[in-house]
């Protein structure tokens, strides 16, 4: 365990509990536990200078992310993150997606095609600086969240924030190619036109592409940095 106490402590800038998880699921992700080690309720409460309440939470949720495997009166099993886990949820994130661009289609109007339009202006335009692949991150969320944020379907887009947030945890230590950008930028372009035409079919078409496209390349990254 590679944490300094000061790492370790929580700022309570959010609930406890909703810390303690994010703290716990990213400690998971960056092998800061070793994967088949037992952790408790204790030991983590210490830890992260929390009470047991919100790690109790924490394990609930983590098990049910199959991050974590309770063992009741013996603490938690910390579980592998592999190819398949990776691809799981892709796949999660891929169904919800198209039933929230599909539910936000009716509010898609010209103001919104045209801000899309301005965001991926944007990424076109930092491919190839510098701190080009950390801005390629943000400008990326921001282009889909704009879209999502016109969803009828808030259930979704709370489970899609969800697993979005795991896979972004986990994809924190591999850096965008310049090349796997320039195809996002060309996606992009094809959902937008799929959007402005009203076409589900299509945008559902323009979402696989797009999703397979950032799986497999991220695959590529992972299974290289293992």
């Amino acid at each position: 365990m590679k944490n300094t106490m000061a790492e370790d402590k929580i700022v309570a800038d959010k609930t406890i509990a909703t810390k303690v998880i994010e703290k716990l699921r990213e400690d998971i992700i960056n092998n800061r536990f070793e994967t088949g080690s037992r952790i408790t309720i204790k030991e983590i409460s210490e830890r992260y200078g929390v009470s047991p309440m919100p790690v109790r939470e924490a394990f609930r949720t983590l098990e049910g992310e199959h991050l974590l495997e309770i063992n009741p009166y013996k603490g938690a099993t910390v579980l592998r993150i592999d190819e398949q886990f990776v691809r799981d949820v892709y796949g999660v994130l891929r169904a919800l997606e198209c039933l929230l661009y599909e539910t936000a289609l009716d509010e898609i109007d010209q103001g919104v095609i045209q801000k899309l339009r301005c965001i991926n202006e944007q990424i076109r335009a930092i491919v190839d600086l510098p701190y080009g692949a950390a801005e390629y991150v943000d400008l990326n969320t921001k282009f889909h969240s704009t879209i999502m944020e016109h969803s009828k379907n808030q259930k979704a887009l709370e489970m899609y924030t969800h697993y979005h947030e795991i896979i972004s945890t986990i994809r924190k230590k591999y850096i965008p190619v310049p090349e796997r950008i320039r195809t996002g930028i060309e996606q992009h372009e094809k959902l937008i036109e799929a959007l402005e035409k009203k076409d589900v079919l299509l945008v559902k078409m323009a979402v696989d592409e797009h999703i397979k496209s950032a799986l497999e390349n991220f695959m590529t990254q992972f299974s290289q940095g293992k």
